[in-house]
């Protein structure tokens, strides 16, 4: 046992007894008594001393222990007061005094990125800390859309590492075409798997290697120039390689003179990054499971039960079912129903770490324009960032975007509940969380949701399915499309010689609708991942039959043609599939129409352009959509086959590549018991070493049980002189 240091900030210092603890454990902790005393005090030893001066042992964890011999001992008040004269009983009654505290603190930015300070100033980590290796570089010109590429030491580097590249780890390439270390462009940025590396490569002393990636990369034959560069960043394929490497034991388990140990708190660390999954309950459209490896083997298939319990699943589990929704390229709501989420991203901070580093929850305070202050606490201090990210949403043509759960400017700081249909018991309030928001108002002043952050669960969850798409590294793109406006339209109106019959007949028929945009001079992607949805006519409408036509507001603010930057495209292919009633699409039945035709006349070079997007109306036709071939995705990715589980798929991905900083708070319930001494009580000690009418210290206070067991010891830094009414308090914060 140490003694009390006397320049700490507690003047009582407190701790649970063995038998208070495991009062704790039965179920039956309840303070009865107390008793003060002065054990640590000799009024006789030395004359003329200030007794304030003396040192006082720490309260002491086995300060009583009932478990039987060797371990049994009491070391209760030595020398109690007496309540009243100079003999007769010596136990008080406290009184009970909780408060509930909170407590907030700033837990700083984590990932892979560090910013500049302004929109689109973001630059990628390059240190060991974060990549295997940032130093090599790839050349565009030799990017002709194979699957193996030549990777190159870079005599400049970014970061000097150690590391090179090995089997199943992820390389991102930034194809900007300088191949620096600064900030990013409005460039694709792409990531594989290494599925293989050329074993005549890399040797000792070579500069280069020949890596097999997982699928093909872009074609840049005609868009690159000599000497277009593209930075390589190779990152590990699991957590505990690079990110959280450190195990922690318990400080019973570590020798206590090893200061190395993971519980010496100078050498303690925490995880700089943020984990990601990315569970799908369906397959995207245009899989067939037959051949292809399907969701059930995705990876973060594990994580199917969050998407469940967060009431992104099943329908009928929960009330709140209309809370998810995004708006299409002519600002209309389109709310996504639990049954039609095909996929969400959690976003989560899962390490070995056993430090709170996010404390008990986010901080969530709303802002105070009555009291303007720039509190630690404040939920507008909550950003999620994904600096790669192309966003069509974005009113200026820059990548990177931050979200927030209370831009500043809006009121939407508001908590909502998912609440249970099943044990009603739960509901009051329910599952609490707050809306994700861009901060890019549309025509009607409304900002953008693209998800919900749990702040009690310590979770992000991203459901816009386009924010999904780019951040999948599987769906080949690091930005997004936007959802088009379904309308129904008579045949022939826009254009003769059409079937007069239109192609829904009947409102028990529905249409559902996306596209892909894909370049045979660049890459080709995922298809545009939000599935629009349209019923077919009811029996009021004056003509029996209708078409479903498709436009496109402008929302394509990083479509090219065929430069480096943005994303380019030279075709552009509806996809759709009619259902019965609320049937959901299935993945095997969409149909592919390619609309290029119609828009070639506005192509630029061969390259689609945004004016021929939004200018033209596509209409479906009873004829287009009968004579369509069966759209197959394996057609533009590279999926896995059937039996091929180690090649990357969807949901493999296990890091956030963005950063998330936070204001973090904490709940304090302290239980306080006032021990309220009177002007005539408490004021004899028992202490054999003191004279009636001199006088006298406290040094102690014990609290106890019902059946007068000590259960609580507290010790003050320095004896004080007992006088008049006095009140101590005496506090255990949980």
């Amino acid at each position: 046992m140490a003694y009390i240091i006397k320049n700490t900030s507690g003047l009582i210092n407190t701790r649970l007894t063995d038998v208070g603890r495991r009062n704790i454990s039965q179920g039956d902790f309840s303070i009865s008594y107390f008793q003060i005393g002065d054990s640590e005090v000799s009024y006789k030893a030395v004359t003329n001393y200030n007794q304030t001066n003396n040192d006082i042992l720490m309260p002491a964890f086995n300060a009583q222990n009932d478990s039987g011999s060797p371990q049994s001992n009491k070391q209760n008040i030595k020398y109690p007061y007496y309540v009243q004269g100079g003999d007769g009983g010596t136990y008080g009654i406290p009184f009970l005094d909780n408060k509930i505290q909170p407590v907030y603190n700033s837990a700083g930015p984590k990932g892979f990125f560090v910013t500049g300070g302004t929109q689109g100033s973001w630059t990628a980590q390059t240190s060991s800390a974060y990549t295997v290796t940032s130093n090599y570089q790839v050349d565009m010109t030799t990017l002709t859309g194979q699957t193996t590429i030549d990777i190159q030491l870079d005599p400049s580097f970014c970061n000097i590492t150690s590391g090179t590249p090995s089997i199943n780890d992820y390389i991102t390439l930034i194809l900007d075409g300088n191949g620096g270390c600064g900030d990013f462009g409005t460039y694709p940025i792409l990531t594989y798997r290494i599925q293989n590396i050329d074993p005549s490569t890399g040797t000792t002393g070579t500069t280069s290697f020949t890596l097999t990636l997982d699928r093909s990369v872009p074609d840049y034959t005609s868009i690159a120039l000599s000497g277009n560069m593209a930075r390589a960043l190779i990152y590990p394929s699991g957590m505990t390689q690079l990110y959280d490497t450190i195990t922690p034991e318990p400080y019973w388990q570590t020798d206590t003179l090893n200061f190395e140990s993971p519980c010496d708190v100078t050498n303690r660390e925490n995880t700089v990054i943020w984990n990601m999954n990315i569970p799908w309950s369906v397959n995207p459209a245009g899989l067939f499971s037959s051949q292809y490896e399907g969701y059930n083997n995705y990876g973060s298939v594990t994580y199917l039960g969050t998407k469940e319990y967060l009431g992104y699943q099943e329908p009928t589990g929960q009330t709140d079912t209309s809370r998810v929704y995004y708006y299409n390229s002519f600002d209309e709501e389109i709310v996504v129903t639990p049954q039609a989420q095909k996929a969400i991203a959690i976003i989560h901070y899962t390490n070995q770490d056993i430090d709170h580093v996010y404390g008990e929850k986010f901080s969530t305070v709303p802002y105070d324009p009555q009291n303007p202050n720039d509190d630690t606490g404040l939920a507008r201090h909550f950003k999620l960032t994904l600096p790669t990210l192309m966003w069509h949403k974005a009113t200026g043509a820059t990548i990177g975007q931050t979200f927030y759960i209370d831009p500043e400017g809006y009121d939407l700081c508001k908590p909502y509940y998912i609440k249970s249909t099943k044990n009603v018991d739960m509901n009051d309030p329910g599952i609490r969380y707050f809306h994700l928001w861009d901060t890019n108002p549309d025509t009607n002043g409304n900002l953008n949701r693209i998800g919900k952050v749990f702040p009690d669960q310590e979770i992000v969850v991203i459901d816009d399915e386009e924010i999904i798409a780019a951040m999948s590294y599987k769906a080949n793109r690091n930005w997004t499309l936007t959802a088009p406006k379904l309308s129904l339209i008579s045949p022939n109106t826009c254009s003769t010689g059409q079937d007069s019959e239109g192609i829904l007949t009947n409102e028990t028929q529905r249409m559902w609708v996306t596209y892909r945009l894909d370049s045979t001079g660049f890459t080709n992607s995922l298809h545009c991942n939000y599935y629009s949805v349209i019923t077919g006519p009811g029996t009021g409408c004056t003509i029996d039959s209708q078409n479903v036509a498709v436009r496109f507001g402008d929302e394509f603010p990083f479509l090219t043609e065929g430069a480096l930057s943005g994303y380019s495209a030279n075709s552009f292919k509806v996809l759709c599939q009619i259902v019965s009633g609320t049937t959901q699409p299935s993945p095997t039945e969409w149909r592919e129409i390619d609309f290029t035709g119609e828009i070639s006349g506005s192509s630029v070079n061969g390259y689609l352009s945004v004016g021929g997007l939004t200018g033209t109306t596509f209409q479906i036709t009873s004829e287009l959509y009968n004579n369509a071939s069966t759209y197959n995705l394996a057609n533009y990715i590279d999926i896995p086959q059937n039996g091929y589980p180690e090649i990357m798929n969807f949901g493999d991905e296990f890091y956030f590549y963005g950063n998330l900083e936070t204001d973090i708070s904490a709940t304090i319930y302290e239980m306080r018991y006032l021990i309220n001494l009177g002007r005539n009580q408490f004021s004899n000690t028992s202490n054999p070493t003191w004279t009636s009418g001199t006088t006298s210290y406290v040094t102690e206070i014990g609290l106890y049980d019902s059946n007068y067991d000590l259960i609580v010891v507290s010790k003050l830094q320095s004896p004080e002189l007992r006088q008049g009414i006095q009140q101590y308090v005496v506090k255990l914060d949980f």
